[in-house]
């Protein structure tokens, strides 16, 4: 992660301002007022805004949409992505996911493996009181947030 930050630096300069980022307001995504249902996810189209609570720049374009069923798509910044989750509850593991095959600039491209490879790493999820969507490692460690749910 932290040889991405450079890259992370160069995009900020060029796309702009930096996201506010929702789920500053703590490490675990688990509270009093944090929400693990499935259906607080569901067919909601959620933004990332920091991947290892480094911010991702607005103009990023990587986001996430989940089914209650599981089916899982989104953008990795510069590819589309389509595959499958299991969700559960707090619980989540997302499954092989195919992603279209196009080429963008390296700092976008840095992004997007750094992005599908925390994909890989998450284990839970929970809704915060500030609407932000964490998704965690096993060891409860808040690996993505994402604002948005619209």
């Amino acid at each position: 992660m932290r040889q991405m930050l450079p890259a992370l630096a160069l995009l900020a300069l060029v796309a702009g301002p930096l996201a506010a980022a929702p789920c500053e307001t703590a490490d675990s995504p688990e509270g009093e007022d944090a929400s693990v249902l499935v259906a607080r996810v569901a067919d909601l189209v959620w933004t990332l805004k920091t991947m290892d609570a480094e911010p991702i720049p607005d103009m990023a374009d990587v986001w996430l949409t989940v089914t209650p069923d599981g089916a899982v798509s989104g953008r990795a910044g510069c590819n589309r992505y389509a595959g499958t989750a299991e969700l559960d509850a707090g619980k989540v593991v997302f499954g092989p996911l195919a992603v279209t095959r196009m080429a963008c600039d390296a700092a976008t491209m840095e992004l997007e493996r750094a992005y599908l490879k925390a994909l890989t790493e998450v284990r839970g999820f929970a809704v915060g009181p500030d609407d932000g969507l964490r998704l965690s490692r096993e060891d409860g460690s808040t690996v993505l947030c994402f604002g948005g749910g619209d």
